[in-house]
């Protein structure tokens, strides 16, 4: 489906490709990785064509549909959130334009006109693309996927400038979802979602008929789902069969055999050269000499990949306190009208490390607000324990950088007593290396901004840690950083974050928020967070498996009283039965016409094709038709 084939690139002095090889099949699950600025971003551009590669070309399949999801928030037009999703990249609304031009055309001409055999040819193929797109049922994939993403059913209709950039991103990757490309190229598709939708988009990709290459720093997702990794490490790109845990062992044995390799090589490098040196200069000796020299310069010198170990270090030690961190007591918030959560009694002992869980909306956030003392409760006490410092680190804590400071003077502000050279290598294991730290804060963009954010977080004396969401913007170097930091800390520890593998190694209990309309409900889990997963996995894969085994209802129905009779039911359940007979009649016939349609030769008969279209027409409105009764009735019957 895809090729790379000796692929160079160079910016300046950096070389990122040279004769870089890779081959992307029709159902390739594949993780793309490599460390910050290694040339992901721009292997995805070429691949696009949205750069051009020095040597070296991509081929791809004729006709190949690429969806792609970047890193950056899209622009998005004044339109509700259904109709962006339903307008995929563009391509149906010019499908439905062209068939309607060609319809108004064909019946002008059917009144006397000449239509072009073109035109009947075009019309065909557009109906067959239309049909590939499943047109009919494409509002009710849409709305199922808006679904998965989190987004409720009232949402669907309202403006995207009621939205955050994290759901706007949501509403991107539904619409790539929608579209059902060929390949699917996602950087970092988990970043904006919680843990409900990681779980759903990882279902939902398992069962992905096309071919994907993922960018993601989350490696359960990635492990859940890609059967081959491609690495860009020194210039090229090595293939590993397997998942992420896979690779990490493949790698391993290639760079043992690849440093005895290297060692070998360079005790006989250093043998020629001291030959060279002993006898260089001996007339007897200096032919010998100059044809060690000459294999010398023959020999292709092994190298081995950069040391991208990272820096180590602990958090200050964290300051006593007293036994019970926390007390709060019949604690309610609200923001006008709405009330997030109410009657909440709760205590936070000493030492406890939590993970907060719940769906995005559910007010994780504002509880954390609320523990870190930046909200008020509306009601009811919220109250620290003797001696408590708090290290808060949110999601909007980049706004507390000052924009006139350089990356360093913010990070020595908070330990103006530590050495400039430990400062510089915290920030090292943040990715500010090099002149990098003499970066002013104003032109940080936010995924640099919540890393110095959470380097100061790093550097201060706190026994009380609150983090909201801290691995998003981090590598996976970076996210080793922390989370080997966390797992020495010995202060108190309550976190948000959706990332499974780095919570499941930190934390010892699951508080989750179950959002209603009355205020969400709190409630301390019995179980590990390991068991909280697993009971959120069945729960997903069985929405997923309910929704792939039957058609997705394009609205709601809800019937009220007391339900239907006993006759009712079987009138509607032979009403069904006749309806699936007559909707599967109809796509047989429509499948038959299809092929008739993509046939050169039926548009050598104009009257033929006229007849041919006419009757395609109207089984699309008959099908149509029958779809809608279809979901009716199993929305009656409470099959929906």
């Amino acid at each position: 489906m895809l090729h790379i084939h000796g692929l160079c690139k160079q910016f300046g002095e950096k070389i990122l490709f040279e004769e870089a090889e890779a081959h992307l099949g029709y159902r390739s699950r594949v993780a793309l990785i490599g460390p910050n600025g290694a040339g992901k971003s721009t292997l995805i551009k070429i691949i696009l064509g949205l750069e051009q590669p020095d040597a070296g070309r991509v081929s791809k399949a004729s006709h190949l549909m690429i969806g792609y999801l970047p890193q950056e928030l899209p622009r998005f037009s004044g339109r509700t959130v259904l109709e962006e999703v339903m307008r995929l990249d563009g391509r149906r609304t010019e499908l439905i334009t062209a068939r309607q031009e060609l319809e108004a055309s064909f019946a002008e001409e059917a009144g006397g006109g000449d239509a072009a055999a073109a035109d009947l040819e075009r019309y065909g193929r557009i109906l067959e693309e239309l049909e590939h797109l499943d047109e009919y049922r494409l509002e009710a994939r849409a709305k199922t996927i808006l679904s998965g993403m989190g987004f409720a059913p009232s949402d669907n209709l309202r403006p995207l400038t009621e939205f955050s950039g994290g759901w706007l991103m949501r509403v991107a990757l539904s619409r790539i979802l929608l579209m059902d490309p060929d390949l699917l190229l996602l950087d970092e598709p988990t970043n904006h979602l919680d843990l409900e939708s990681v779980l759903w988009l990882e279902e939902f990709l398992r069962t992905y008929r096309g071919a994907m290459m993922l960018i993601s720093h989350d490696s359960a997702f990635l492990n859940r789902i890609v059967q081959e990794v491609i690495e860009i490490d020194q210039k090229r790109l090595w293939i590993y069969r397997g998942n992420l845990d896979a690779f990490a062992t493949q790698k391993e044995e290639r760079l043992q055999v690849l440093r005895a390799q290297y060692k070998g090589q360079q005790a006989k490098i250093a043998e020629i050269e001291a030959f060279v040196a002993r006898f260089g200069a001996k007339a007897t000796k200096a032919r010998q000499a100059q044809s060690r020299l000459k294999q010398l310069d023959k020999m292709e010198r092994i190298e081995l990949p950069d040391d991208r170990s990272t820096v180590r270090f602990r958090f200050p030690p964290a300051p006593h306190s007293g036994r019970e961190v926390v007390t709060v007591k019949s604690a309610a918030m609200r923001y006008g009208e709405k009330t997030v959560f109410r009657d909440l009694d709760w205590v936070i002992q000493r030492g406890a490390r939590i993970a907060i869980v719940g769906v995005n909306g559910a007010g994780k956030t504002t509880l954390l607000k609320l523990l870190a003392e930046k909200l008020a409760p509306t009601s009811g006490v919220v109250k620290l324990g003797h001696e408590v410092r708090i290290g808060y680190y949110s999601q909007i804590q980049t706004e507390t950088l000052d924009p006139d400071k350089t990356i360093l003077q913010e990070l020595e502000a908070i330990a103006p007593e530590m050495a400039v050279s430990r400062v510089r290598a915290i920030a090292g294991a943040f990715l500010f290396t090099g002149d990098a730290v003499e970066k002013r804060c104003a032109v940080l963009s936010g995924g640099e901004k919540a890393r110095v954010a959470l380097a100061k977080l790093l550097l201060s004396p706190s026994n009380f840690l609150i983090l909201d969401e801290p691995t998003n913007h981090l590598d996976v170097e970076s996210r080793g950083v922390l989370l080997d930091a966390l797992q020495d800390y010995g202060g108190t520890l309550c976190l948000v974050s959706h990332d499974r593998a780095f919570v499941t190694s930190l934390v010892d209990s699951v508080l989750e928020i179950t959002p209603s309309p009355e205020g969400s409900r709190v409630v301390q889990l019995l179980g590990s967070y390991e068991d909280y997963l697993d009971r959120k996995l069945k729960e997903v894969v069985g929405t997923v498996l309910r929704e792939s085994s039957s058609t997705e209802k394009s609205s709601s129905i809800s019937v009220k009283g007391e339900g239907p009779s006993n006759n009712q039911r079987r009138a509607w359940e032979r009403e069904k039965e006749g309806t699936v007979a007559e909707i599967t009649a109809l796509e047989k016939e429509q499948a038959e016409l299809r092929e008739l349609m993509a046939d050169v030769a039926t548009y050598q008969d104009k009257e033929k094709a006229f007849a041919l279209i006419q009757k395609q027409k109207t089984i699309e409105s008959q099908l149509g038709a029958k779809l809608s009764r279809w979901e009716e009735l199993c929305s009656l019957l409470g099959e929906m």
